[in-house]
């Protein structure tokens, strides 16, 4: 049984294109494209997992396993944006302390 690839978009990690960007300076905004596209990304599995549960209770879906699938990765891909959110808070925080 071969493994395939759950998510065929680009993915939640940025390609080494993008991380030689923002090295090189080309794209000065990149950590806000970045940071603006995992958001957009879990925006848009909140979005499909809530028109999974509202098809589901209408009937229009019997597969509750699908249902389940879409829920869990928007709670993964939600709880993975708040730990991000957190380390860059606890960055921040770090550097204005190194500052004084």
């Amino acid at each position: 049984m071969a493994i395939t690839s759950i998510n065929n978009d680009k993915g939640v990690f940025p390609t080494n294109t993008e991380l030689t960007k923002s090295v090189d300076g080309e794209g000065k905004d990149s950590f806000k494209k970045t940071l603006g596209g995992f958001i957009s990304e879990v925006n848009d599995l909140q979005s499909k997992a809530n028109e999974s549960i509202e098809n589901f209770a209408t009937g229009k879906v019997e597969n509750v396993h699908e249902v389940m699938i879409a829920m869990s990765k928007a709670e993964i891909s939600f709880k993975f944006m708040m730990e991000a959110r957190n380390k860059l808070i606890e960055t921040y925080k770090e550097v204005m302390r190194m500052q004084m």
